[in-house]
């Protein structure tokens, strides 16, 4: 159904063989949540900061050593809600679209309290 992972508690991975990247709780726009992805997942000089971008830089991956890249979110981005959906879609579909390869895996974790507004905003 959807190929997010929800939990109350962080996951825990070994960070020698897992990319882990803990989301900032505080973003608040667009602009912010994209500029931070770009440090956290060191994307190369060339991303250009929209939607697209990220997409393309989430399927390409191939600067990060390890196999397994982690995105955890403590609390979804409190950004306005069509941008806030535009970031579930590309999210949900870098996942899906990593699933039948095997050079990467693209995990991603939101708070359970947040399935029910993830999944609302996927299905509008």
């Amino acid at each position: 159904m959807f190929p997010f992972k929800f939990s109350d508690v962080a996951p825990s991975y070994d960070t020698a063989e897992v990319f882990y990247v803990r989301i900032d709780p505080e973003i608040s726009l667009p602009e912010e949540l994209l500029k931070a992805l770009y440090y956290l997942l060191w994307f190369p000089g060339y991303f250009g900061f929209n939607w697209d971008a990220l997409y393309d830089c989430l399927r390409d991956l191939e600067w990060i050593p390890c196999r397994k890249v982690v995105l955890v979110h403590k609390t979804l981005p409190n950004l306005p809600e069509e941008e806030l959906k535009v970031y579930l879609e590309v999210l949900r579909d870098a996942i899906i679209d990593w699933a039948a390869d095997e050079e990467h895996e693209l995990e991603v974790f939101f708070r359970t309290a947040d399935r029910r507004a993830v999944e609302s905003l996927l299905t509008s």
